[in-house]
């Protein structure tokens, strides 16, 4: 059933919402919430999910469907541009896939652990469509950030009357 060029099963995944901290132990794995994990009510909840760099320094976590999405965006920058080849080459360096363990906890591999500046502990942040993994500090400072000029920056972003 076709609802405005969106299918029946991206409407009913559930959006990722919620910020919780989680220890990362000494192999590298950290515990991906029941919650986060189950993308759809009354289904499964997910095993498999797509670990890679994110924007201003975190790492990025997607579901196979909401990864498909994220490759059918990179599939139309055009190959003729310089600019367009050297975001997808960047944005695709060290994309791994990730299975969630018996106990709910994915390995993160040491190449992102040290892009993301991970240590002990990372913030997981639901944000819609992927979770992000974050330092601590780090996700702090860019909050604050962006909490000191919120409605700016929602004018902007959502626009005004």
């Amino acid at each position: 059933m076709d609802l405005g060029g969106k299918s029946e099963s991206r409407l009913s995944m559930s959006p990722f919402f919620g910020t919780q901290t989680y220890a990362i132990d000494h192999k590298g794995r950290i515990s991906i919430p029941l919650s986060m994990r189950r993308v759809a009510p009354g289904k499964r909840p997910s095993t498999t999910f797509f670990l890679l760099p994110g924007f201003e320094g975190c790492l990025a976590l997607y579901t196979p469907n909401e990864w498909e999405r994220v490759l059918e965006r990179l599939r139309r920058i055009p190959m003729g541009g310089r600019k367009g080849r050297a975001f997808t080459r960047a944005f695709l360096l060290n994309v791994t896939q990730v299975s969630v363990d018996g106990h709910g906890r994915i390995t993160i591999p040491p190449a992102l652990m040290d892009r993301a500046g991970l240590g002990k502990e990372a913030v997981l942040h639901g944000l819609i469509d992927r979770i992000e993994l974050w330092d601590p500090q780090r996700l702090n400072a860019h909050i604050e950030e962006a909490q000191g000029h919120m409605e700016e920056l929602g004018e902007e972003v959502l626009g005004g009357d």
